[in-house]
């Protein structure tokens, strides 16, 4: 994963919430010198933190990560259409084994 565009979006939203950086570490639990390390140095932060940074400042993980919310539902029943369509593929090639199994 490109981590700039994560920072970048913690940038802009620390500012458009007229806060700090200082302010945001404090309500994450983490020295601000720690913060400051992920930030200039584009490292993202364990799972459960990125959660937190996210609540406080106000948007999901997704947001963070994608730039936008995904919407899991759309992409839940892309990925159950393809299984069905793999299984219907399957199904076809299992019938026409047998079929030529008969057939000597």
């Amino acid at each position: 994963m490109d981590s700039e565009p994560f920072w970048e979006r913690v940038k802009y939203l620390i500012k458009t919430h007229k806060t700090s950086q200082e302010k945001i570490s404090a309500l994450l639990g983490i020295p601000t010198g720690t913060f400051r390390n992920w930030l200039y140095h584009r490292r993202i932060p364990d799972a459960e933190t990125a959660c937190d940074l996210a609540m406080a400042l106000g948007v999901s993980v997704d947001f963070l990560v994608y730039g936008k919310e995904r919407d899991i539902t759309e992409e839940h029943n892309g990925r159950l259409l393809e299984r069905k369509a793999a299984a219907a593929r399957i199904n076809r090639l299992a019938r026409e084994i047998v079929d030529r199994s008969g057939e000597m």
